[in-house]
């Protein structure tokens, strides 16, 4: 519908899902039926997995037996039928009947919260239009529970590989699954919203004909300048995030309510962000024109040790060609992204000052860290530094500490051979930059002690 009519008279809607037992469905209203509660929409579901979320406490609600009414413009949570297989995937299908919804809908929120809210049209909406029609609504975040449970043995419980697919004027990134979105938010779907005013309205003019058989799809390409990056974390036993950075039209470095998204950490394998003035961002959006000096810091969290790999899933705009070098901070090594995925060792917990993307291989006192084959080699015994060359003469050797301050140089060496033994430095890891006759550039990392 296009027009404000007032409609009368009953439709009935039908929405299946495919789910299991243990699946959590975010549902929304696309009807008006007094008294309709969430029991109604699922009389199978077990009595304490009907949920709704409580803006002003930050937490989820349980709806006993389901007998909350499910109000127009707000998201449920609804488990699946306990009768449901635990593994193989059923076909749900949720039925209202009521007076189709139309016109302008004003929905109460709760500003600088975190807000269950829902379509409240009997079709899909556009979720770029809903944003240019509020443009203090700010990312909206839609649950992706597409994973089987995870068994932790060391504990005997289970953990979900899922994440919030994401989406706002940056673009999207995909959570559990990794099913893309395309920016049509279904009849019936809910999902997470953070604005920063007291009231959302949904207006006729986002609904869109069709785009309405799935919950994601290809996106169509907008007319603004954007150069993105998707990066993803992964392991052999199937840990996954996805974040996203880029250079668009209209963002700053500082935060944007409608570019940046933070991350809801959601998963409890893994956590993967970027990170600006200290908030954990799945989305990033930065201003243009682009800057090859400019820097992204990058921090993860992760539930077990062990190794995992970072690569590129997809890049657009300039990243079509631009390289994109993955610092590892700890290692010292430099990795560019386009040639090759970078697979590192760790442990669990939080890292947040380990990797940074750049634009450029030649950094702040180091080089690219990539000649393996350099013939250059140092060492260290009884705090004496000794650096060995076998093919070119050294002509200049810094060294940095890993916060990147220098604290030694030394040129005009002319020889394949330097020992340092009078270097003031306490028990740490060093960077060795050693530049070659030939103008080669290798940096080393060693434990001083």
């Amino acid at each position: 519908q296009t027009t404000n009519a007032v409609n009368t008279g009953d439709i009935v809607y039908k929405r299946t899902t495919s789910v299991r037992r243990y699946d959590l469905t975010y549902w929304s209203m696309p009807v008006t039926k007094p008294g309709f509660t969430m029991h109604d929409l699922s009389p199978g579901t077990l009595f304490d997995k009907f949920h709704y979320y409580d803006s002003n406490a930050g937490k989820w609600g349980i709806s006993n037996n389901g007998i909350m009414i499910m109000e127009t413009g707000k998201g449920y949570t609804i488990r699946a039928p306990q009768s449901y297989h635990l593994i193989i995937p059923q076909d749900f299908t949720a039925v209202f009947t009521g007076v189709p919804n139309n016109g302008d809908i004003s929905v109460p929120v709760v500003d600088t919260k975190w807000n269950l809210i829902g379509n409240p049209y009997p079709s899909a909406i556009s979720a770029q239009q809903l944003m240019a029609d509020n443009p203090n609504l700010g990312s909206l975040y839609f649950w992706g529970h597409e994973e089987l449970p995870v068994r932790n043995p060391a504990d005997n419980t289970y953990y979900y590989n899922n994440d919030y697919t994401i989406f706002n004027a940056s673009g999207a990134t995909t959570g559990g699954g990794g099913v893309p979105f395309n920016g049509y938010i279904a009849a019936t779907q809910g999902f997470f919203a953070k604005p920063e005013t007291g009231t959302i309205v949904f207006k006729n003019n986002e609904r869109r004909a069709g785009n309405n058989s799935q919950f994601y799809k290809t996106a169509a390409a907008e007319s603004i300048e954007r150069n993105r990056v998707w990066l993803n974390i992964t392991n052999t036993s199937g840990v996954f995030k996805q974040i996203l950075f880029g250079y668009i039209q209209g963002a700053t470095n500082s935060l944007d309510i409608n570019y940046d998204a933070v991350s809801m950490a959601a998963n409890s394998l893994v956590d993967f962000y970027s990170i600006n003035t200290n908030k954990k961002l799945t989305i990033q959006g930065r201003a243009l024109p682009f800057e090859k000096s400019d820097e992204v810091p990058l921090g993860y969290k992760l539930s077990a040790k062990g190794d995992y790999t970072i690569s590129i899933d997809h890049a657009d705009g300039i990243f079509n060609n631009q390289d994109v070098y993955l610092v590892d901070k700890e290692t010292g090594k430099t990795t560019n992204l386009r040639l090759e995925n970078y697979t590192f060792t760790t442990a669990e917990g939080s890292f947040n000052n380990r990797f940074v993307i750049r634009y450029t291989s030649k950094t702040l006192g180091t080089d690219d860290f990539e000649n393996s084959q350099s013939g250059v080699f140092v060492s260290v015994k009884s705090k004496i530094i000794k650096v060995n060359s076998n093919t070119e003469n050294i002509k200049e050797v810094q060294i940095y500490n890993i916060g990147g301050q220098l604290i030694y140089t030394k040129n005009k060496i002319d020889s394949n051979e330097l020992q340092i033994t009078n270097l003031q430095s306490s028990n740490q890891v060093l960077l060795v930059k050693v530049m070659l006759e030939n103008d080669s550039t290798i940096t080393k990392k060693v434990i001083f002690n």
